[in-house]
Order: C-alpha cells, then sequence, then structure tokens
C-alpha cells in the first residue's frame, strides 16, 4: 500500500514552490497542457468565488541529504497549477480583470486560498507514480490512446526517436532533480539526439497547419511520426498496428534510428521548398503521410527530386486527380490498402519526375 497523508497548501506556497523548481508541474509521466484559455478561467473563477476544487496528487520525492531539500513532482494538478500560473504571472484575464487589476485584499484572499494536497510517500522515478497518473486519468478528460502509449512507452528507443522528431521531449536538462523527462531514458540517447539535426522536420509537423495546436497538445503529430516511422521501415499496415509492433521490438533499440531522422529531414526540407500554405490538399494529414513516406522511400531508391518539377506534378495531379486515389484519401485512410493505392501513385508520379 501507497503511504501519504491529506494535507492544505496555500496557493501562494503552491505558486512559489513552481516558480523555485520545488515543484514540477510537467514531469516526464504528465500528458502536455491540453486546456484551453475558457477552462483556465472557469477554474481561476473557482478560487475567486472561495469554492473548493477536486485535491492536487504530489510525489513527495527524495531527501536530498546534502541541499537538505527535497524535487516533488505534481501527479495530477498541472492543468489546474498551469491555469493559476497564467493567471498569477502571464497576464490572463477573467472576465476582463487580470491579476494586477485585483485589490491588494482581493490579492491576499487569492493566494491564501488552502488548496488540498495528497501527498504520495514516493520518489519521483517510482513506477507506482505513473501507474496512479495512467488510473487516475481514466476518467473524464481521459488520456488518449497516443497520450497513454508515450507514458507506458516512455522509454523505448523507438518512441523516443519520434518524440525527438516531433518535438515532444526536452534535451534540455538540468542534472538529476530535473523529472520533466523520464529519468530512466539511456544518457547515450540524449548525446545521440544532441548530434542530430530535425528543425525542419519538426517545423513541419508543428508550426504548418498539418496539425492544430489542440492535437499537438495532445500529442496527435506524434502517434502520426510513429505511422510515418513504421511505413517506412516495414511496410504499410491497417490503422497503428505496425507502429505500436515496433515500440515493442525496437524498446532496447533502434538501429534505423540514423537513417529515419537523416531521411524524414531531407524529406522535410523538400517538402518545406514545396511552398505549400494554409488549406493545400497536400498538407492535410493523409496527404502529409504518403508523400513524406513516398519522397523517404524514392530516396532510397537513389532518386534525386527537384522541388520545382515535383510542385508541378503535384499540382497537375491535384487538378485531375483519379477517383480511387480520391475515394482512398477520404475513406478508410488509415487501412492497409488505401495507404498502398496512395504511395502506388505517388511513388510513379515523383519517379516520372526524374526521368
Amino acid at each position: 500500500m501507497v503511504e501519504y497523508r491529506v494535507r492544505s497548501v496555500s496557493l501562494l506556497n503552491l505558486v512559489n514552490d513552481i516558480r523555485a523548481g520545488r515543484l514540477i508541474p510537467d514531469a516526464y509521466f504528465q500528458r502536455n497542457l491540453v486546456w484551453r484559455d475558457v477552462h483556465k478561467r472557469e477554474f481561476i473563477k473557482t478560487i475567486l468565488l472561495g469554492l473548493p476544487f477536486p485535491q492536487i496528487f504530489i510525489s513527495k520525492g527524495k531527501v536530498d541529504v546534502k541541499t537538505m531539500s527535497t524535487v516533488s513532482c505534481i501527479v495530477d494538478g498541472q492543468q489546474r497549477s498551469n491555469a493559476i500560473v497564467s493567471f498569477i504571472l502571464e497576464g490572463l484575464d477573467v472576465d476582463g480583470v487580470k491579476y494586477s487589476g485585483l485589490s491588494e485584499s482581493q490579492k491576499a484572499e487569492f493566494l491564501k486560498y488552502e488548496v488540498a494536497v495528497i501527498e504520495l510517500d514516493l520518489e519521483n522515478d517510482d513506477p507506482k507514480v505513473q501507474d496512479i497518473f495512467q488510473r487516475i486519468n481514466r476518467t473524464s478528460n481521459s488520456l488518449t490512446s497516443i497520450e497513454k502509449l508515450a507514458s507506458a512507452y516512455s522509454t523505448s528507443d523507438y518512441m523516443l526517436v519520434a518524440k525527438f522528431l516531433s518535438d515532444h521531449i526536452s534535451l534540455d536538462r538540468n542534472g538529476d532533480d530535473d523529472f520533466r523527462e523520464d529519468p530512466n531514458i539511456p544518457e547515450d540517447f540524449f548525446i545521440w539526439a544532441n548530434s542530430k539535426k530535425v528543425k525542419s522536420f519538426s517545423r513541419l509537423v508543428n508550426e504548418k497547419g498539418v496539425f492544430n495546436t489542440h492535437e499537438i497538445a495532445r500529442k496527435t503529430n506524434l502517434m502520426h511520426v510513429l505511422n510515418i516511422m513504421a511505413a517506412i521501415i516495414g511496410g504499410f499496415s491497417n490503422r497503428n498496428e505496425k507502429a505500436i509492433q515496433h515500440l515493442d521490438d525496437y524498446a532496447l533499440k533502434f538501429d534505423e534510428r540514423d537513417y529515419i531522422v537523416d531521411s524524414l529531414e531531407a524529406a522535410a526540407e523538400l517538402f518545406l521548398k514545396l511552398g505549400f500554405r494554409g488549406k493545400s490538399y497536400w498538407l492535410n494529414k493523409t496527404n502529409f503521410y504518403s508523400l513524406i513516406v513516398a519522397f523517404v522511400l524514392v530516396a532510397s531508391e537513389g532518386g534525386t527530386l527537384r522541388p520545382i518539377h515535383v510542385k508541378e506534378a503535384l499540382e497537375s495531379f491535384e487538378k485531375q486527380l483519379p477517383n480511387d486515389y480520391r475515394l482512398a484519401a477520404t475513406e478508410a485512410v488509415n487501412s492497409t490498402r488505401a495507404r498502398q493505392l496512395r504511395n502506388k501513385y505517388l511513388m510513379g508520379l515523383l519517379l516520372e519526375t526524374i526521368h
């Protein structure tokens, strides 16, 4: 049985602990921030009205006998703590009023608000912490399938490469007390990742409109990258089947990670040179997946694609879309058959631009 104690903490102390690095809100097992401003505002209203909200779970962490201090992690309550910080420090307004616009007495009442805390007597890297997080998030605003996979396979080499490509892992660590990334990730992964370049690919899957901000927060782009990698190294499969299989197959070592990263970065550089914008047909998720895979496969056969010729061919193809391609890009798009059909068309089109 996990030992714990229930206590209350003033909102002021909670925020100060976060600011001082004594309490980490975005630990490695956490999901990305998914609350929108409307959710944050409703939550802050709860505090301003003096109403209670559900308790925050915290892992106590290990005592550092040298510094006589501990670093704790928020297990459940990240979205709420972020809303509080946004209101106090980042200018979030509630009904047009910012924290700075409150009267002195209102500020004092806000900062004295008592937060119910359940403090788990666990070190931050204890597997039970991650299990508790998963169990709490099985209800209401539950984790998506990819968020569960990202947590369950947080140290899989295959998952780490996908996180690196999609910018879902931080390579900047601040010593042993930084639990923003799983402490069980091998040090050699960070050394390897810091030696690689993924600027173009990361930009493509985070900034060019293929995925919106909410999808990125829910790691939808990460699942897409896992599937792109799976198609390149093992061919097409139905939905996420091969991607999930590879998380186990390449959990300890993903020998093709250099090839995958270098190939996708080169493919992304080509894609960006095409200059597609906004609602482009080639920036929807289905066509993006198929096109980026085709770029890598053509390059693996020794083909060199020229952006000007590729763009002309794609624009011409889009104007006279074959009915079966159109169907494969709109219905059952993640089936093996649809993925193979789209690839057949795009490979033929791209190879023609070379000859």
